[in-house]
């Protein structure tokens, strides 16, 4: 499963990835292809409704995007991404867009050092671009709080 992206990779970039897939496999989750033009794959869960984990590529890059709102504390690496994706189309992409998903408090915020914050929807995956850089027993608690925190939604609802 999953062959025609790892080839893409480099054996660092595969490792990281294999490593991840195989956790995401161990909480039940599925690697579904994507219908893009891009090749890609979204993890899904028959109990989880939303996408939390993706591996995706741009122009033969490998791309890795992840939803992690539900943890209040993480790395400076993981608040980079954040810094990045808000910054992607020059901050046109923040606040919270009404949809209803996020509701305004389910998203990320960045404090830049002169005070000015920006919000970005959690209805949103976020980027991380050097996926050998990856901490990854951060990236699978990350990924394992999510999880758990969209069952926990699930059962209260």
């Amino acid at each position: 499963m999953m062959d025609d992206y790892l080839a893409l990779l480099t054996e660092d970039e595969r490792t990281i990835l294999s490593a991840i897939s195989a956790y995401a496999f161990s909480l039940g989750y599925k690697a579904k292809k994507d219908k893009t033009s891009a090749l890609g794959y979204t993890f899904a869960h028959s109990k989880v409704k939303k996408p939390i984990l993706r591996f995706t590529s741009q122009h033969g890059k490998p791309i890795l995007r992840l939803k992690f709102f539900a943890s209040k504390s993480y790395s400076s690496f993981f608040h980079e991404a954040i810094q990045r994706t808000i910054e992607e189309y020059n901050f046109r992409y923040t606040g919270c867009y009404g949809c209803g998903k996020c509701n305004g408090t389910r998203g990320y915020t960045y404090q830049y050092p002169d005070g000015r914050e920006y919000y970005r929807c959690g209805s949103e995956l976020i980027e991380i671009e050097d996926l050998r850089q990856i901490p990854l027993g951060e990236m699978l608690e990350l990924f394992k709080t999510q999880h758990e925190y969209y069952l926990l939604e699930r059962q209260e609802a």
